[in-house]
């Protein structure tokens, strides 16, 4: 194939996977920032409404009365109609038409009066289920941000990739282009112009390749947002860049007063102080009133024998129990909750170093991440540099196409260094924030 056509070939092809699928897929999109992204996908996502739901169940299940504190009140009536013709019977005493009939009224009322404390403890215990389950729906909210954010930025990423190669395609395509005029001249040689076909070859690839990232990115976290893994978004925000942490001692007073793990760990020890209660209610006597109130109304016809009658009948009963045997049980259930306290205040206390360990982490990732982005930064700065001067000391013939192509490579990485330690820097950044309790009551459900 002559070379002139070879060039115009790769460059069309390169021209058309840069630009004419990217102007392609830019139709008709949906323009997204980070914000509108999170509140997307919270309330899109599935776990969250799951975790939501049982918050509710778990609300609804607060009142006095589940905590048996309130008087259970019950009505009932009856009516009954009986016909017995007993006319020809011998056998029978009266032998008529006996008619009789019945209507019956009553209502009952039960109330525990005093259960030891028990059902302010059981009230208690209903409230703390109920933070619990909102702590709960917290923390997949937490969650779900942080794995919303770090998608973006990841697709973020992975279109700056996409430039950087662009790049260094542009430069390769340049070299070509410089070549073929040069050899018009006869000033080049055969094994420059295979040389740069190849880097073209292998950036055009390299190209090729991480478009397809780009696309498995972005379908990644459209499904984060809730939808199709086919949707596609046009990212308007940036990629953040973190800023610097406070001291030590601040990040560490925030996450123990507001990490969601921690508050969730304190209320399953206030839990278990609850259950203390409840066993300890055993002790004390059971006082209940129970009262009931019944009104019958009958009449009655045999022959011509006929009459009415009716009765009220008021009760009220008011019990003492007071449990002084049961082999052990109460003693064993105080025994038990005062080791289920002992467990939720060891669990607590271990919830709290491993939360300080992972944001104590966190901070040093982003302390590390920090410098090593400076110094990727630099090292782009001079890969730069050095592929300017590259370029005239190729002209002059200082250097040839291989030393040329390896400051391309260079600059590449260096470039890519940049983005992926800019990733992670923040990364942590997020951790950090997730731990400190960032987002904790912050953001609104729809």
């Amino acid at each position: 194939m002559n070379s002139k056509v070879f060039q115009l070939a790769v460059i069309g092809l390169v021209l058309i996977h840069c630009f004419t699928l990217e102007s392609l897929a830019q139709m008709g999109l949906r323009p997204l920032n980070k914000q509108e992204a999170v509140a997307l996908a919270l309330n899109q996502n599935f776990g969250i409404q799951l975790a939501q739901k049982r918050s509710e169940l778990a609300s609804v299940n607060t009142g006095w009365g589940a905590a048996g504190a309130l008087p259970q009140i019950g009505i009932s009536t009856a009516a009954s109609n009986t016909v017995s013709d007993q006319r020809e019977n011998p056998t029978s005493f009266i032998q008529e038409r006996l008619e009789s009939e019945s209507l019956n009224a009553s209502a009952q009322l039960n109330w525990v009066l005093f259960d030891g404390m028990r059902m302010f403890a059981n009230k208690q215990a209903l409230d703390v289920l109920a933070e619990q389950a909102e702590g709960q729906v917290t923390l997949v909210v937490e969650q779900t941000v942080v794995a919303v954010l770090m998608a973006y930025d990841g697709v973020l990423i992975e279109m700056a990739v996409e430039d950087v190669l662009r790049n260094s395609l542009a430069v390769s395509a340049e070299r070509l282009s410089r070549l073929e005029s040069a050899q018009e001249w006869g000033g080049a040689m055969v094994f420059d112009r295979l040389q740069i076909q190849n880097a073209l070859f292998a950036d055009s690839l390299a190209l090729v390749q991480q478009g397809l990232s780009r696309e498995v990115a972005m379908h990644n976290f459209s499904r984060l947002l809730g939808g199709s893994e086919w949707s596609d978004w046009k990212l308007t925000s940036t990629l953040d860049q973190p800023v610097e942490n406070g001291g030590w001692d601040s990040i560490k007073s925030s996450v123990l007063r507001d990490a969601t793990t921690i508050r969730n760990a304190m209320l399953s020890r206030e839990l278990a102080d609850v259950g203390i209660a409840q066993a300890e209610s055993g002790l004390f006597p059971v006082v209940q009133l129970s009262s009931s109130f019944v009104d019958q109304r009958s009449t009655f016809a045999a022959g011509d024998l006929s009459g009415e009658g009716r009765s009220k009948n008021l009760a009220a009963n008011l019990s003492l129990n007071f449990n002084i045997f049961n082999g052990g049980s109460t003693r064993r259930a105080i025994q038990q909750a005062k080791i289920q306290m002992e467990v939720a205040n060891l669990d607590f206390a271990d919830q709290q170093r491993e939360v300080l360990l992972l944001a104590r982490t966190a901070m040093d990732r982003m302390t590390a991440q920090a410098s090593v982005h400076k110094l990727a930064l630099r090292m782009a700065q001079n890969a730069t540099e050095l592929l300017e001067m590259g370029r005239d000391r190729l002209e002059f013939g200082a250097i040839n196409s291989l030393d040329f192509r390896e400051l391309q490579v260079v600059l590449q990485r260096a470039e890519m260094e940049v983005l992926r330690t800019q990733q992670a820097w923040s990364a942590a950044q997020l951790d950090l924030k997730r731990l400190q309790g960032f987002w904790n009551g912050t953001i609104e459900l729809e």
